[in-house]
C-alpha cells in the first residue's frame, strides 16, 4: 500500500534574501536620491511596454501575460543570435523555442522567471506613459498616447496587435528586429523619452535633471564632502549623502552575517553541531564587528540628517546595543541565512545558497557611487 504524506500542492522554498528589515528604507533612499527610475536602465523596454498595454486594452485582457509575450517575442532575434547581452533574457530558457505566437508567449513558464517588464512598474507611471498601481491593470495615459501616435509606433503597434490577434502579418520580423533589445530606440520616441525623464518643473524631474546635467557622479568620493556639487540642491544632496552612507552600513551588517555563516557552514560539512553560543559567535566576528561599529561612527550622522526612520533605528541598534544583543538583533533581521534560537546562532534554511543578483542592476562606473546603483541606471539611460 503507497503512503505518503498530507502537504501543500506547492512547498515555497525560502530565497536566500538577506534584506534585514531594511527594505523599505532602501526603497526611500533609491527614490530620494533618482526618483522614478525603478530598474530601468535603457530605454527600449518602455516601448515593449506601452505596446503590450495598448493591446491588453483591446483585447479586453491583463496587461501582465501581454507584457511578457511582447517583450519574448523582441528577444527573438538576439536569443537566435546568441547574442551575449546583458539586455538580451531567455537564451537559455527559449532555445530551440519553435512556436512563435502570441498564445503560446504569453503561457506562464514559456518566458523567463523575471521579464524585463518587472522593472518598468514605477517609471512607466512616474514618467507618465500608464496610469495604474501594478502592470496587470495599467492602462494608456498622456505620454502612453503620445507616443502611439507617433508614425513609427502607430505601425508597430498595427502589426503586433495583428500578430496578438493570431495572424502572422506581413512586417512582423521587421518589427522584432527595429524592437530587439539591443537595437538604437527611433529618434522621434528617443526624444520623447527623454523630454519625459528631465523635462518639467515637478520636484522628481528637477531631482532627475540636476543628475543628467552633471554629465557623470557624483562618485563615492564627492559624496564624502558636505558641500553639494554644482546644480545639486542641499536637500537632495543630504539625501544623496545618507542613502550612500545607509548602504554603506547595511553592507557592514551583513559582513557579520556573512563571516558567521562561513564558520557555520564548516562545522555543518565536519558533521558537528552547526550553532553557536554567543561567546565562540562573538569570537569569529570580532574584525568585520567592530568595522560595523566604525562604520557607524562614521557615517551615522549622516544617515541621521536624512530623517528616515528606519535606517536611524538600525543605526541606533548599531552604536548602541552591546554585542550579544547586536549580534541577536542582526540575526532576528535576517532569519533566512543566519538565525536565532533557543538563544545562540544556528544557520536558517537559506544558508549556503549563492546569494542572488539583481539582474536589474547593471554593472557600475567608478565615476558613480556604487551604493546607489540608479545613479549609473539613469546614465545609461539619459546618454
Amino acid at each position: 500500500m503507497p503512503w505518503g504524506i498530507l502537504a501543500p500542492d506547492t512547498i515555497i522554498s525560502q530565497r536566500r534574501q538577506q534584506n534585514l528589515g531594511l527594505a523599505s528604507a532602501v526603497r526611500h533612499f533609491n527614490d530620494r536620491s533618482v526618483p522614478g527610475l525603478g530598474g530601468m536602465w535603457f530605454p527600449m523596454p518602455i516601448l515593449w511596454s506601452v505596446l503590450a498595454v495598448s493591446i491588453a486594452e483591446e483585447l479586453g485582457v491583463s496587461a501582465l501575460p501581454v507584457g511578457n509575450a511582447v517583450e519574448a517575442l523582441m528577444m527573438r532575434k538576439a536569443t537566435e543570435q546568441g547574442l551575449a547581452d546583458r539586455r538580451v533574457r531567455g537564451l537559455r530558457k527559449m532555445q530551440g523555442l519553435k512556436d512563435w505566437s502570441f498564445k503560446n508567449l504569453k503561457r506562464r513558464g514559456t518566458y523567463v522567471v523575471q521579464p524585463i517588464r518587472m522593472a518598468m512598474v514605477q517609471p512607466l507611471v512616474a514618467l507618465g506613459f500608464v496610469q495604474g498601481s501594478r502592470f496587470g491593470a495599467f492602462t494608456i495615459h498622456t505620454a502612453g498616447a503620445q507616443m502611439l501616435n507617433l508614425p513609427v509606433m502607430a505601425n508597430y503597434r498595427r502589426v503586433l496587435g495583428a500578430w496578438a490577434h493570431g495572424g502572422s502579418p506581413h512586417g512582423l520580423n521587421k518589427v522584432i528586429e527595429d524592437l530587439s533589445p539591443n537595437a538604437a530606440v527611433p529618434p522621434d520616441v528617443r526624444k520623447l523619452i527623454l523630454a519625459r525623464l528631465v523635462g518639467g518643473d515637478d520636484p522628481s524631474t528637477l531631482r532627475r535633471r540636476a543628475l543628467v546635467a552633471l554629465k557623470t557622479g557624483p562618485s563615492a568620493a564627492q559624496l564624502d564632502a558636505v558641500e553639494p556639487l554644482s546644480g545639486i540642491t542641499a536637500d537632495h544632496w543630504t539625501d544623496l549623502r545618507a542613502g550612500a552612507a545607509f548602504m554603506d552600513l547595511r553592507s557592514a551588517a551583513l559582513a557579520v552575517l556573512y563571516r558567521l555563516e562561513e564558520r557555520l557552514l564548516q562545522l555543518r560539512d565536519a558533521n558537528e553541531d552547526a550553532w553557536l553560543p554567543f561567546d565562540e559567535a562573538s569570537k569569529n566576528v570580532g574584525e568585520p564587528l567592530a568595522a560595523l561599529r566604525h562604520c557607524a561612527r562614521q557615517l551615522g550622522a549622516r544617515i541621521d540628517a536624512a530623517d528616515e526612520s528606519s535606517s536611524r533605528k538600525f543605526l541606533s541598534e548599531v552604536q548602541d546595543l552591546p554585542d550579544q544583543q547586536l549580534l541577536q538583533k542582526l540575526a532576528e533581521r535576517d532569519g533566512t541565512v543566519i538565525r536565532w534560537r533557543d538563544d545562540r546562532i544556528s544557520l536558517g534554511p537559506a544558508a549556503g545558497e549563492m546569494p542572488s543578483i539583481d539582474a536589474d542592476e547593471p554593472f557600475n562606473d567608478a565615476e558613480f557611487a556604487p551604493q546607489l546603483f540608479r545613479l549609473f541606471n539613469l546614465h545609461c539611460l539619459a546618454t
